[in-house]
């Protein structure tokens, strides 16, 4: 099991339930906070907080020299071998006629990955550690042709916009693992990605980032996790990255973050997975 977690976008959420669920297990995780204060009143986090193992470093992860900080503590006694990366939406969507829910910045979960990985600690002596990111269905043309027809219009307009930073975020992932790229889906425009964004200073060569996995969710909701109830049958599925369903919880998607690390790993391992009930 990873011991040694940084997590990003993890203030709530999928990533959130995720990291207390490695807390609980024993493993120590620095998380990055634009507001440390989120977790003063939290006393699942709290009680690591004062124990050491759960570390809250105040800065944006938009802001390179931020995301170095949160690296020099996550690494401060041994290196972290589990990325979380589970940068959502930020704030509320306001909402465009032509373009559906849009977000601002546009390319907020793209450039926060960029930096995480831009400015992870590289040594030719050490493998890079796994990374998870978080993303959506309905990212690609191929997932979207396999939602329910309600869906397509969901992902095909009303948050068409968010997807499109999900995309990117999937892209830089794609590129790093040395994965395939279907050029049907073309690549994400420099509004998203940056000018030269593979030219980037630090950024793993094609191929480097061999232990990745992007998890493509359903439409989340905040149900309570099923898994933690079903016994021996399985209350969600995880598998083609293009499956098709309705909806998810974000508390059961935690779950298999935890179970895909702890169990899962080679099974799942560079390549996206989709999670559905």
């Amino acid at each position: 099991m990873a011991s040694n977690i940084l997590a990003v976008g993890a203030s709530r959420n999928i990533g959130y339930h995720a990291s207390l669920r490695f807390l609980n297990a024993g493993a120590t995780v620095t998380y990055l906070l634009r507001t440390p204060a989120a977790f003063d009143t939290d006393e699942d986090v709290q009680k690591y907080v004062k124990s050491g193992h759960a570390r809250l470093v105040k800065g944006d992860a938009l802001v390179e020299q931020d995301v170095r900080k949160a690296w020099t503590e996550a690494t401060r006694d041994k290196p972290v071998d589990l990325v979380l990366f589970s940068v959502g939406f930020p704030g509320t969507p306001s909402f465009n006629l032509s373009k559906g829910f849009v977000i601002s910045p546009a390319n907020l979960a793209t450039q926060s990955l960029l930096n995480v990985l831009c400015t992870m600690p590289k040594s030719e002596s050490a493998p890079l550690p796994k990374v998870i990111a978080v993303s959506s269905f309905g990212v690609t043309r191929a997932s979207r042709a396999k939602q329910p027809l309600p869906l397509k219009f969901v992902y095909g307009y009303l948050i068409d916009h968010p997807l499109q930073d999900k995309r990117g975020m999937e892209r830089v992932i794609a590129h790093c693992g040395g994965w395939a790229w279907d050029e049907k889906d073309r690549e994400p425009g420099e509004e998203i990605m940056g000018a030269n964004w593979r030219e980037r200073d630090g950024l793993p060569g094609s191929g480097a980032l061999k232990d990745a996995v992007v998890i493509r969710a359903a439409h989340l909701t905040d149900g309570d996790c099923l898994a933690d109830k079903a016994g021996e049958k399985p209350a969600y599925r995880a598998g083609d990255a293009n499956l098709t369903g309705w909806s998810v919880s974000r508390k059961d998607v935690a779950h298999f973050v935890f179970e895909l690390v702890t169990k899962r790993w080679d099974e799942f391992k560079g390549r996206p997975v989709g999670v559905t009930y």
